[in-house]
């Protein structure tokens, strides 16, 4: 009885392993696709990144000009540049 069962089991074992390896085959190329999907957006994402990045760095730098920083200086803190008279230097001498 055992005999019967391996050999009846040996012819279908091919065909079982081809089936196997099909759907195996199919898995992979499914996970393949998603993985192009998903690094096909990534790449999206990161361009769009790279010019926001731009743009922002671009903003830094008006915003932190020096003369952009000295105008508001003078007009929203009414300061101005130091004179003779309202500069003091002061001398450090080492032991």
């Amino acid at each position: 009885m055992a005999a019967r069962v391996m050999a009846h089991l040996r012819g279908k074992l091919p065909a079982l392993l081809l089936m196997l390896s099909a759907l195996a085959v199919i898995y992979t190329s499914f996970i393949n696709r998603q993985l192009a999907h998903e690094w096909q957006q990534l790449g999206n994402e990161h361009t769009r990144l790279q010019a926001q990045y731009g743009r922002l760095m671009l903003e830094y730098s008006t915003l932190a000009a020096p003369s952009r920083v000295e105008a508001l200086a003078r007009e929203a803190l009414n300061m101005s540049l130091p004179t003779k008279s309202n500069t003091r230097v002061i001398r450090f001498e080492s032991r």
